[in-house]
């Protein structure tokens, strides 16, 4: 079992220059399997197209950027930090892996299968990511106790995805991932929606409290 685990880190190690180089479309299997001196045969044994070994990378690369995010989260002082950490992750991200994420394919009407299922794999991760940013807020006293984690998350990730997909139209004319100030805009566009959102959560509604008060 783990040599087999060590050739699939080899293939998505070699799949993974492969992408940032050529793009995905520019890649077969073929080049693949012969960047590692192997046969399609054996590539084949590990997986079953370069789709599947796609969405294996996408897996990968979220799981090392969010390696040490669960436990700051557990030990973070304030929400603020958190976000702020998150946002320096997601702009490395971007920056680091953009050419895995097909600008082109955001902004079609009706994505391909391969688009819809990385999209879903990482609304997944950030909405597990979110929802313990909100507990955490809540046990530490930030936020309102009577929010609900899960579906708070998934809202709020419902309205950041709906904000890179207009930005990406904005972009889908002359979109350069190497220009940093405007992936930066971008950032700080996410950076006004997680605070104003996170403001909002903070609210504590005192009005049963002065009722009991007056009777």
């Amino acid at each position: 079992m783990a040599e087999q685990d060590q050739k699939r880190t080899l293939i998505l190690e070699a799949a993974l220059k492969r992408f940032k180089r050529f793009g995905l479309s520019k890649t077969t299997m073929e080049e693949i399997a012969r960047d590692l001196e192997i046969s399609k045969g054996s590539l084949y044994y590990y997986f079953s197209d370069k789709e599947s070994i796609y969405v294996a990378v996408v897996e990968r690369m979220i799981a090392d950027c969010f390696f040490d995010m669960s436990a700051y989260v557990e030990e973070a002082t304030s929400t603020d930090a958190i976000i702020n950490r998150y946002l320096e992750l997601k702009e490395r991200m971007l920056v680091e892996y953009h050419f895995l994420f097909g600008i082109n394919e955001w902004i079609k009407d009706v994505p391909s299968s391969r688009m819809r299922q990385t999209i879903e794999l990482l609304q997944t991760v950030e909405v597990s990511f979110l929802s313990a940013t909100i507990r955490r807020g809540i046990s530490i006293g930030e936020l309102n106790e009577a929010t609900d984690p899960e579906a708070t998350a998934q809202l709020l990730v419902n309205v950041l995805f709906g904000l890179w997909v207009i930005w990406c139209k904005w972009q889908a004319t002359g979109f350069d991932p190497h220009d940093r100030n405007g992936l930066r805009c971008f950032m700080e566009r996410e950076r006004q929606v997680l605070y104003i959102f996170f403001n909002g959560l903070r609210y504590k509604p005192t009005i049963n409290q002065d009722r009991h008060s007056c009777m």
